[in-house]
């Protein structure tokens, strides 16, 4: 068995309460053997706005909102000193309103404009529930005490859900086809849209952790890997920092930032239908006058900036608050999410 790495026990908790409820999942100071932490995340997001391919960020037409609450339990087991194993399984509801809109134009005579109204009305109000992404890591520590380095693997995989695709479904898959027939395409029936619980597809990363601590209570912590995405998905780089300072023995303050970037574009999962002038008003829309057609793809860049307090409340339980704001990106929403974790240690073997 290795011996105990030489920084203050305080720390070291507090350094490991960072892998379990708390925004950043990865951790150099890995588990001891027999140790487990067992944790609880409560996630609320929002997000009104969107950040497009081109890097602009715009609202979300016709008054949009997206909303999005998850439950996520964690366990994290030291297999021997070096070597854990992590697993969580999100539990969420995501919500997507807006106004409902006509785009395709009526009859000639007052009748058939009301009848053709009734049966064109888009509406995009979705809601779904249930189980996301199944995650599993693995990561062995190569060098230990304060300033250990480890390496992590991780899987992600979906569990059943409907994946993402286009606003009327994965047909059309090109602008052109969509406005070439969009009687047939732009149906009330046909919306689907990409409110989903995941990307619907695998991804497996390579990552090293870099961490450092310090006798002051400071600690920072680095990591960055590759993402190898799977079913058409664009591979990412990634990375992830965190930086805190601990005080009074009880409480720290964090903060960090997250940043994934898409090196290849993926394959098209069908035709997102948004808005050239995203404030026009419902009622102002006009068969296809104010659409702007994405051929949209799962490839997002993102960086997303995180700050937090873990409060211990006994040397085994501690509580995780955090807050993150998405800052810059492409092809994903400007989310702000709040975020509540509990972590409790337990040591199996003595």
């Amino acid at each position: 068995m290795r011996p105990t790495p030489r920084i203050p026990a305080t720390l070291t908790a507090f350094g490991l309460s960072l892998a379990a409820p708390a925004v950043a999942v990865a951790s150099p100071w890995t588990l001891h053997r027999g140790e487990v932490v067992t944790g609880v995340r409560f996630d609320f997001e929002q997000a009104t706005e969107e950040v497009q391919e081109d890097n602009t960020q715009i609202p979300f037409s016709l008054n949009g909102r997206y909303r999005s609450v998850g439950f996520t339990p964690t366990i994290r087991v030291g297999l021997t000193d070096r070597l854990e194993l992590e697993g969580q399984l999100p539990i969420k509801q995501v919500t997507y309103t807006a106004d409902p809109v006509i785009l395709l134009p009526g009859g000639d005579d007052a009748p058939a404009q009301f009848e053709s109204a009734q049966e064109n009305i888009i509406n995009l109000n979705r809601s779904v529930l249930g189980p996301g992404d199944l995650t599993l890591a693995a990561r062995y520590q190569l060098i230990g005490g304060a300033a250990p380095l480890a390496f992590e693997g991780r899987l992600k995989t979906p569990t059943g859900y409907d994946p993402p695709v286009g606003t009327f479904g994965d047909r059309p898959r090109t602008r052109e086809q969509l406005l070439s027939d969009a009687g047939r395409f732009v149906k009330p029936e046909n919306v689907r849209d990409d409110v989903t619980l995941g990307d619907g597809q695998l991804d497996l990363s390579a990552r090293l952790l870099l961490g450092v601590a310090f006798s002051t209570g400071t600690f920072a912590r680095l990591d960055a890997g590759y993402v190898l995405r799977f079913d058409g998905a664009g591979d990412q780089v990634t990375s992830s920092l965190r930086f805190g300072q601990l005080l009074w023995g009880r409480l720290l303050p964090y903060a960090g930032a997250d940043f994934d970037y898409a090196i290849e574009r993926g394959r098209v999962i069908g035709v997102s239908v948004a808005a050239i002038d995203p404030e026009l008003p419902a009622k102002d829309y006009v068969g296809t006058n104010n659409l702007d057609l994405r051929e949209v793809t799962l490839d997002r860049d993102r960086l997303v900036l995180p700050v937090g307090l873990i409060t211990r409340i006994t040397p085994e339980v501690e509580l995780n608050v955090a807050h993150a704001r998405t800052v810059w990106g492409r092809n994903t929403s400007v989310v702000h999410s709040t975020s509540v974790g509990l972590a409790v240690r337990a040591a199996l073997l003595e």
